[in-house]
């Protein structure tokens, strides 16, 4: 039975640096070109083909917003991306996502780290990824106050930052920063609906903890290569904003 406290999940976290942290740094193996990278890659997620929370972890995995030169942290994040499913299904994710390391771990002995992440990402933005696309289109499509206020912000900044002729897209297209979107945002409708929701002090974690729970954003451990850390909040999947009613 997985552990669903905090200390749980931070005992996860020393767990998973004592168990990966050295051989994420050690990125060894022999090189492999594209093709061969990207079939390895695909046949590894068609096997969790039916398993929304498996891919979920990976699409988190290669999120990972610290850089090669602070060590990418994904022993730190991995407590992170456990947490994160938490919230999103409401099941304890703990084995799951030590599950996922180990498969990360034997692939990157034949292909490098930032590798496996740009063709986890590639491969998850085509026809593989579409169970997590349309888990997120589910739960905005449930009829709360505070998804139908998501999905309108959704779409109002999608169809505001598109560029003419091209489609609007929700989820991957930026990073998230409501917080600086709802204070200069002042003209903006749906900002104002937040507002009046939220309060005129409304900040980015109000419509963040929603986004996580729904899978538009993921909360993720950085570092940079000075040692400063912080949580970033990291885009989802994109999403044909066609995809989504308001």
């Amino acid at each position: 039975m997985e552990s669903q406290s905090n200390g749980g999940l931070h005992g996860f976290g020393l767990y998973a640096e004592m168990r990966f942290g050295q051989y994420w740094m050690a990125e060894g193996g022999f090189p492999m070109q594209n093709a061969e990278v990207r079939e390895l890659v695909q046949r590894s997620l068609e096997r969790h083909a039916g398993d929304e929370r498996m891919l979920d972890a990976y699409w988190q995995w290669a999120s990972n917003p610290t850089p090669p030169s602070a060590g990418y942290a994904l022993e730190e994040n991995a407590g992170f991306i456990a947490t994160n499913l938490l919230v999103r299904y409401g099941e304890p994710a703990v084995e799951l996502v030590l599950r996922m390391s180990d498969e990360c771990r034997e692939i990157a002995q034949r292909a490098s780290i930032q590798e496996l992440q740009r063709m986890i990402v590639t491969v998850l933005n085509g026809p593989t990824g579409e169970i997590l696309r349309e888990g997120v289109v589910r739960r905005l499509s449930e009829a709360t106050p505070t998804r139908r206020l998501l999905t309108g912000w959704l779409l109002n900044r999608a169809r505001w930052r598109c560029v003419p002729g091209r489609e609007p897209w929700v989820a991957g297209e930026f990073d998230w920063s409501l917080g600086i979107d709802l204070e200069s945002s002042f003209r903006d409708c749906a900002t104002e609906v937040v507002r009046a929701i939220f309060g005129r002090e409304a900040t980015q974690s109000d419509l963040a903890r929603e986004a996580i729970a729904v899978g538009i954003v993921n909360r993720l451990f950085y570092r940079n290569i000075a040692g400063r850390m912080e949580a970033k909040l990291r885009p989802g999947l994109r999403i044909p904003a066609e995809k989504l009613t308001y």
